[in-house]
């Protein structure tokens, strides 16, 4: 059988791409799992062995516990654990398609925001799947910097493997210029793919143009939407991975979201595509390409 093409959300931390995700996850030409983290090495054991695994683990072992193993439960997390050592020495590619194949004929989705710390991720993406298909999330710079500080010491973790990745004589170290750093990269590795294999969603539409924007994205995969559908996208909490994990594997998505899971649409989008420059400095580079992907 021939697998669907995947697709890869491509987005910073915190851009409404768990929410997205599960909404997409529920169509029936789709398939969303947790965050993978699985193309930041070259093999299964790259992935096991990479910085903060003890976090970044937890969506591959869930998504192997509940495809594999047909539930997410401490054992069949342990025995997931098992699976993926005795494939240590599988490339990336190989497992993922292993998972393509058991989500089949969905079309497999992989949102997982560390891909957009590194081009090589990016990169070892494309090399493997060049016919692919990415979506680029983005959020107001000024509201993203205030929710990765809302999370506390984790915020303060994830940003600092952003930093780290950032290198070079202009690498960029302050959050806002981070951001800049981040959409920049990803629209210089993917931008150019096309227009049937790139598409960029505002998050912030996500919850406030809700149906229009799965109306866009469902026909730019050309998948058949109706009311019917979209009523079904709504229901995110209804995602089998909607909620936080069995032990050994708790996590894998957004905290936010895997405490309240259900989607909570809004009316304020002025509001949320305005730039507060009042409530922190923005450089004007960063005004000046934020400006032009739709805030203001």
């Amino acid at each position: 059988m021939t697998l669907p093409e995947p697709i890869f959300i491509i987005a910073l931390p915190k851009s409404y791409t768990s929410v997205f995700s599960a909404m997409l996850g529920q169509h029936p030409g789709l398939a969303t799992v947790p965050e993978l983290n699985l193309f930041n090495g070259q093999t299964v054991l790259d992935w096991a062995v990479q910085p903060q695994n003890q976090f970044l683990c937890d969506g591959l072992l869930r998504t192997v516990a509940q495809l594999v193993f047909g539930a997410q439960s401490a054992q069949t997390v342990a025995q997931a654990l098992d699976w993926l050592k005795a494939r240590s020495a599988w490339k990336a590619p190989q497992l993922f398609d292993h998972l393509r194949g058991l989500v089949a004929p969905a079309a497999l989705i992989d949102q997982s925001p560390s891909y957009a710390r590194q081009p090589a991720f990016i990169h070892r993406i494309l090399m493997a799947y060049p016919k692919a298909r990415f979506i680029h999330m983005t959020r107001n710079p000024v509201s993203w910097e205030k929710s990765m500080e809302k999370w506390g010491p984790s915020g303060a973790v994830v940003l600092d493997l952003f930093r780290e990745a950032d290198v070079g004589p202009e690498a960029a170290t302050d959050p806002i210029s981070l951001w800049h750093a981040v959409h920049v990269g990803i629209e210089a590795l993917v931008g150019g793919l096309g227009a049937d294999r790139y598409i960029r969603i505002a998050g912030e539409d996500t919850i406030t143009r809700t149906d229009a924007t799965l109306r866009r994205v469902l026909e730019w995969l050309d998948l058949p939407c109706n009311d019917a559908l979209l009523a079904r996208m709504h229901a995110t909490e209804c995602s089998v991975f909607a909620n936080w994990g069995p032990p050994g594997a708790r996590g894998g998505n957004n905290p936010d979201f895997l405490t309240s899971p259900a989607l909570r649409t809004r009316t304020d989008r002025d509001a949320l595509m305005q730039i507060d420059v009042t409530a922190m400095p923005v450089p004007g580079y960063v005004l000046t390409y934020a400006r032009s992907i739709g805030y203001r």
